[in-house]
């Protein structure tokens, strides 16, 4: 889906169309990656100088709370975001650097054995959390050649 597609969806489910929703939606579907508030904000300033954190937190509020995007937090206590993904059931690897995605082939959910007695598993998230290998030789890169030795 493009961004229109979503907002059109928006739309019907009664908000009001923005152009900062749209920039944020925008945004998130050109960088296929979780992205944080903060690298939203530094993006959208320029259009938008005025911006606050509030404004932008609340738009992805709506926008996760209608399930077009998915929140996850990698440690760092800040939440980073991604257009939900529109293909079958399937969990990520994740890197905690660059916020790129890897699908995992399976889902290991069943491996997990029998829930608790009287449990209804109503929905589940499984994530990796690691760096990818392009962020490793990127940090190798910044290490100095005096500590390699």
């Amino acid at each position: 889906m493009d961004a229109d597609a979503y907002l059109t969806e928006l739309r019907d489910r009664g908000y009001r169309l923005t152009g900062k929703r749209k920039e944020i939606l925008e945004f998130l579907l050109a960088h296929d990656r979780y992205i944080s508030a903060r690298e939203l904000i530094e993006h959208m300033k320029a259009k938008y100088p005025t911006l606050s954190f509030e404004t932008v937190y609340r738009n992805l509020k709506t926008l996760h709370d209608e399930g077009m995007i998915e929140e996850s937090s990698f440690g760092d206590n800040e939440a980073k975001y991604r257009i939900s993904c529109q293909t079958e059931h399937h969990h990520h690897y994740i890197c905690v650097e660059c916020g790129q995605t890897a699908t995992i082939s399976h889902c290991p959910m069943p491996e997990l054995g029998d829930e608790p007695e009287g449990f209804k598993v109503l929905r589940h998230r499984f994530e990796v959390l690691g760096v990818c290998a392009h962020c490793q030789v990127e940090a190798q890169k910044r290490v100095p050649s005096h500590q390699l030795s």
